[in-house]
């Protein structure tokens, strides 16, 4: 969709304001909601799912914010990352012993554990939290995590769950329906940065703990009711695939940080280069 809005508080506490962030803003966004999987898969096959947002700035250019479906990454650094990346690239038989080998018996069931809870059936696109997993700068107020979340049509409560959506478009079909009849609202929220034992930034597998560092409303994030199956919903869809959503699109005072995000800024970098030498 290419018609939302991102409406910050007009009570926005002073501290929480940076760049264009501020108190009372009210920011058109480009939202994409998707399944994490490279490959083309039923909706209703256990997966991770995305929201990424591309917000317009007041003075030109954008601003990019990009999470997914649970809270934390399964590995610890980019290191990791790319270790498990290889060995899950492998013979699946080998999978499990070679983890276990590389990782040792404690990591490899955490990884396995967060990945079989991250990757699951889907309630509805409407219907999911989705999370920064890394931390970002926020101007003064420092490092954060931040987080959306979804608001019912007319008030603050989360909508009821629904069970899984198991047909092959099913997600796309429910988020369309539920956008027929009305707007689809999502709260963002940030976590503060307390101290690298609570709320470490170089360790994208820990969680942040709301009871170390509760979570601060900020905004509301709302897609207006339209048709996003027709002919003019299909077209916005198509152009919103060939956008290029990266989290390095930033002010320098939201950089990302960490070094999952460090990592990450080579990778979308060195296939940017790639894409345009084409």
């Amino acid at each position: 969709m290419d018609n939302a809005e991102l409406a910050f508080r007009s009570d926005l506490p002073a501290d929480l304001c940076a760049g264009d962030f501020t108190a009372g803003a009210r920011l058109p966004a480009v939202v994409r909601l998707s399944n994490a999987s490279g490959t083309v898969r039923p909706d209703g096959s256990p997966d991770l799912r995305g929201a990424a947002l591309k917000i317009t700035l007041p003075g030109g250019g954008v601003h990019d914010l990009l999470m997914t479906s649970y809270p934390v990454s399964h590995a610890r650094d980019a290191t990791q990352f790319v270790e498990i990346a290889r060995i899950g690239a492998g013979p699946r038989l080998l999978v499990l012993p070679r983890m276990l080998a590389r990782l040792g018996p404690s990591e490899t069931a955490r990884v396995l554990g967060n990945l079989r809870r991250a990757n699951r059936p889907s309630p509805g696109l409407a219907l999911e939290s989705y999370w920064s997993r890394g931390a970002i700068l926020w101007g003064e107020t420092g490092p954060v995590r931040f987080r959306l979340s979804p608001l019912g049509p007319l008030d603050a409560s989360a909508p009821a769950s629904a069970p899984p959506v198991d047909s092959a478009d099913g997600l796309q079909t429910d988020f369309a329906d539920r956008l027929s009849g009305s707007a689809v609202r999502f709260a963002l929220h940030i976590q503060k940065y307390v101290n690298e034992r609570l709320t470490p930034i170089e360790d994208g597998a820990v969680e942040w703990k709301e009871s170390d560092s509760p979570w601060l409303g900020v905004a509301t994030l709302t897609i207006p009711a339209q048709n996003t199956l027709g002919p003019n919903g299909r077209a916005t869809r198509d152009h919103i695939d060939t956008l290029a959503f990266n989290p390095w699109h930033a002010p320098p005072q939201f950089r990302p940080l960490g070094n999952l995000n460090r990592a990450r800024h080579t990778v979308y970098t060195s296939s940017a280069k790639e894409w345009h030498a084409r």
